[in-house]
């Protein structure tokens, strides 16, 4: 999908249905209109206290990254993906991480969607739901090859308990450790 933003610097609020993602501090795909000829497509929203979102205020994001992989659990498989960036403030890596059942297929398909596209397009809100800033990048991210493999590769795996997996997960790998891989 050609989803190219071409209207200039706006001003947009985020749906009211959207307040339990808004909760959520992170980084999360969601499927959202930002331009009604292009329609639907998936942004990657990153949410921040106030405090901590206002640094993003009025400043670039000048490049963008993605590190994903799998790692096994003694309850099944765990897709992780981990998106970073310099602060715009300090220059420091942020880093977000999104912990992703690879046999939650409803999951994946906000993934695979946001693959297709040819720019990504982040929106860092605070967790009222205020829109701090908006980025575009060229989708380059070689996604839809990542998915492909977790496929092939989580074909025949089974998961027993995807929350015992996540926190299994967590307990073995540090993002900084994930980051060396």
């Amino acid at each position: 999908m050609d989803n190219k933003w071409s209207n200039g610097k706006v001003v947009f609020e985020l749906p009211h249905s959207l307040h339990r993602l808004l909760a959520a501090i992170g980084i999360k795909p969601i499927a959202l209109i930002l331009d009604e000829t292009i329609g639907p497509e998936i942004v990657l929203l990153i949410t921040e206290p106030e405090e901590q979102s206002k640094e993003f205020e009025g400043r670039d994001i000048t490049s963008f990254h993605l590190k994903a992989g799998l790692a096994n659990t003694s309850y099944g498989p765990v897709f992780w993906l981990l998106f970073y960036f310099p602060s715009p403030s300090t220059g420091e890596q942020t880093t977000y991480e999104c912990v992703v059942n690879p046999k939650d297929e409803q999951h994946l398909s906000y993934f695979r969607r946001l693959a297709d596209q040819k720019y990504w397009h982040v929106v860092i809100a605070t967790v009222e739901g205020e829109v701090i800033n908006f980025f575009e990048f060229p989708n380059q991210y070689g996604l839809s090859e990542t998915l492909q493999s977790i496929n092939e590769v989580c074909v025949d795996r089974q998961m027993t308990d995807f929350e015992a997996a996540k926190s299994e997960y967590q307990a073995k790998f540090s993002i900084d450790a994930l980051l060396k891989m």
